[in-house]
């Protein structure tokens, strides 16, 4: 799905909150999966899961958006993270573009 942001498309990529043995993740379904853990503290999953995201910006800027499932806490955590987290690679992505580090177009010096 695309989205018109700024006279560019802006891909949105859709994700899941998966339960697994009482952890929570959001799941962002992309090739290849990204996941990130909500519920327990595992710093190098964040950063793994951030390292693919950054990569994933060389390609293009896109949103993250959350499958609807039950609106119970961890699915209102998720959908915060995500607003959040799609602010943020908003402006990596901008300053990526800045500095020629981006695939996707011709860059302005």
């Amino acid at each position: 799905m695309l989205l018109v942001k700024e006279e560019k498309y802006m891909e949105i990529i859709e994700a899941e909150l998966v339960t697994i043995d009482d952890n929570y993740f959001i799941d962002i379904l992309e090739e290849p999966k990204i996941s990130i853990p909500i519920s327990n503290d595992d710093p190098n999953a964040v950063k793994s899961a951030f390292n693919c995201l950054i990569e994933r910006l060389k390609k293009g800027v896109f949103s993250i958006n959350l499958k609807d499932a039950d609106k119970d806490l961890f699915y209102h955590v998720a959908k915060e993270y995500l607003d959040q987290l799609n602010g943020e690679l908003l402006d990596v992505h901008k300053e990526m573009e800045q500095y020629g580090f981006v695939d996707d177009g011709v860059q302005e010096s």
